[in-house]
């Protein structure tokens, strides 16, 4: 039991890592499709300090860890005790599960990119596009946007990319529960 315990705690800090660096190079990548999402918005958002904005991409960086380390906590949690009590699942097993949620994630974010630039298209638009209140401070902040579609756009490929990951979760899981089942019938 003490083996299995260790192999959890690994497996958590594994998808924890993992989901942090994965929110690290996502944001490098949102932050190409919109700095102002980030500088009037995400940075204010996270109450980040001047001195990790400089350069701003230091700061998307910070905000995409931790946007996502604590999704790879969840995940962890989930994947690796489900069924921790036997010895049907492996760690590889759990490991697999994790590179599914992991692909279901950038590819939602992948689809979210293409669709955003679909959806969010200045020729389509002809009113002034409002936002839902994010607090005052916030709100003054994206006063001085210049490019509201690139901001909608990178916001976006985040939703996107947190569906993907709480539909990668439900499918890894999905995944878990199959191979559990097909090697219970083989024991049986």
């Amino acid at each position: 039991m003490i083996k299995k315990i260790i192999y959890l705690f690994l497996f958590i800090v594994s998808t924890i890592v993992i989901s942090g660096l994965y929110g690290i190079i996502h944001n490098q990548i949102t932050y190409t499709i919109s700095s102002e999402y980030f500088t009037l918005f995400k940075f204010i958002q996270h109450h980040l300090p001047e001195y990790f904005t400089q350069p701003a991409r230091l700061g998307a960086g910070i905000v995409g860890w931790n946007s996502t380390w604590w999704m790879g906590l969840i995940i962890g949690i989930i994947l690796g005790t489900v069924w921790i009590w036997n010895d049907i699942l492996t760690i590889k097993d759990r490991f697999k599960a994790l590179g599914t949620v992991c692909i279901i994630a950038i590819t939602f974010g992948i689809i979210g990119y293409f669709i955003s630039y679909i959806q969010w298209q200045p020729e389509r638009y002809y009113e002034v596009i409002n936002f839902p209140s994010y607090g005052e401070i916030i709100d003054n902040s994206l006063q001085k946007m210049n490019n509201p579609y690139a901001f909608l756009r990178a916001g976006t490929v985040h939703n996107f990319s947190y569906l993907g990951g709480i539909i990668g979760l439900l499918i890894g899981f999905f995944q878990l529960w199959k191979k559990y089942s097909s090697n219970l019938k083989l024991i049986n």
